[in-house]
């Protein structure tokens, strides 16, 4: 049984250097994978599934195509959500879960900022509702990496340069905050 874990083992790693040796060509696709967390699979399956990046408006539409929003039972004025969608792109979806929970798990210090915001939707909700959360946003992050031609920035927790607002007022010409 040993041995025959072994082969697979060994086909699977022959496949996936067959496979992002085909994708290297795309620039999308590489510009995906700066995300950490994303692979070549995921990004192609994301690249192939929205197709065309003008199709979308806004990153809403993209996460509502995708089926990463909950049902809705309306009636009245009551609202009740359910689980997400799965009529949509149900093998994208898992990819991106998948991305959520090894991005969950990842030390990485790029990826801080992901991490602690599922975290904190985790202590309120439960840890599968803020993994599916987590890749609704990284879905976001994808679309508009893709949308604006830009590879992956990490935003940095507590590094917000607070620039005092008569500083903020005289660069921009106005008055004094009434």
């Amino acid at each position: 049984m040993r041995n025959i874990i072994d082969v697979c083992d060994d086909e699977l790693a022959a496949a996936d250097e067959k496979f992002e040796a085909m994708v290297a060509g795309d620039p999308m696709v590489k510009r995906l994978t700066t995300l950490p967390g994303i692979g070549p699979i995921t990004a192609t399956a994301f690249v192939a599934a929205l197709d065309t990046v003008s199709r979308f408006e806004r990153v809403g539409q993209v996460t509502s195509y995708l089926g990463l929003v909950p049902h809705e039972y309306s009636s009245g004025e009551k609202q009740r959500r359910g689980r997400i969608v799965r009529s949509a792109h149900p093998h994208l979806q898992s990819l991106l879960v998948q991305a959520a929970w090894r991005l969950s798990r990842s030390k990485d210090p790029r990826t801080e900022s992901f991490r602690t915001w599922a975290q904190a939707v985790a202590r309120r909700r439960g840890k599968k509702v803020a993994m599916v959360a987590l890749a609704r946003r990284l879905a976001r992050t994808l679309f508009a990496m893709w949308r604006d031609e830009a590879d992956y920035q990490p935003r940095r927790i507590g590094t917000r340069s607070a620039q005092p607002v008569a500083d903020a007022t005289a660069k921009t010409g106005a008055g004094a905050p009434m």
